[in-house]
């Protein structure tokens, strides 16, 4: 889980809207994508983005 007060400084790469914590991932919710979280670090590059419409 991401603290609270980072979250809010992340956004997404594509449309900078705000990103919200589900736990394995961070979601955009206007791009429908999310960013893979590893050993509590958000992968925020962009070969790391996956479509949450595919998952």
């Amino acid at each position: 889980m991401i603290d609270k007060e980072i979250l809010n400084l992340m956004a997404c790469l594509k449309c900078k809207s705000e990103l919200i914590d589900e736990g394995d991932y961070l979601k955009c919710s206007k791009c429908n994508i999310g960013y893979p979280i590893v050993d509590d670090i958000p992968h925020m590059l962009e070969e790391s983005i996956f479509s949450l419409d595919e998952k």
